[in-house]
């Protein structure tokens, strides 16, 4: 359990209360499994041709869905590094109030829809909006976190411990810069489809150089 201290909790208004962040997490962790687990339904033998006899066949009908492959690796590893991001600032955040979990709903809608997107990537590349539709589940994820993030370290909040002003600066920053690779990922995948998302990745490269530290002490769990 968080530890939250009640005096800064007391407002007039139960709704804009703040309040622990472990039911939060727990709600988050389990739509990303979900969501990562529902990736793999995708992925069937039943598009494999009838009657396989030799290991020839075999390997010429798992090279037929090779793109189909590459979709679901690259959407997972997108979903991981999106369950990341919401690991490591929530590492931080001490206390949310309901615009925090309005927005973190908004974030695993877009989350609980990459298994879509990315089924209509795999099925229907050769259209527009077939290689779109993901990039666009994905730029709105990142925007929806990156909104979230600076309500929760706004300078008129407390909802955030242990992070040097330096430091929310910094992931400010960085929460822009992964909007921006989102963005550029949308206005490539009409052309390059799955692979415009190898783009998004370099956000980590980009955390390493700003290299933010926290400080002080983060929040407890029990």
């Amino acid at each position: 359990m968080d530890e939250v201290d009640p005096s800064a909790t007391l407002t007039d208004d139960p709704d804009r209360t703040p309040v622990s962040t472990r039911r939060l997490e727990a709600f988050t962790d389990g739509v990303f499994a979900i969501a990562a687990t529902l990736l793999v339904l995708d992925l069937s033998i039943d598009r494999f041709p009838a009657n396989i006899r030799t290991d020839a066949e075999l390997w010429d009908a798992l090279g037929g869905q090779g793109f189909n492959i590459l979709s679901f690796v690259i959407s997972f590893l997108l979903l991981g590094l999106l369950w990341r991001i919401h690991v490591w600032q929530f590492e931080f955040v001490t206390r949310v109030d309901s615009h925090s979990v309005f927005l973190n709903t908004l974030r695993l809608l877009g989350v609980v829809l990459i298994p879509f997107t990315t089924s209509l990537i795999s099925n229907y590349n050769d259209f527009v909006a077939g290689r779109t539709l993901l990039a666009v589940n994905f730029l709105f994820v990142t925007a929806v976190s990156a909104l979230q993030w600076y309500h929760l370290t706004s300078p008129k909040s407390s909802f955030v411990a242990g992070l040097a002003p330096a430091a929310i600066r910094s992931t400010r920053i960085g929460s822009l810069i992964a909007v921006i690779l989102a963005t550029v990922t949308l206005a490539l995948s009409p052309w390059l489809g799955s692979l415009a998302f190898l783009i998004s990745f370099l956000n980590p490269l980009f955390d390493r150089f700003r290299a933010p530290r926290p400080t002080g002490v983060r929040k407890r769990h029990h």
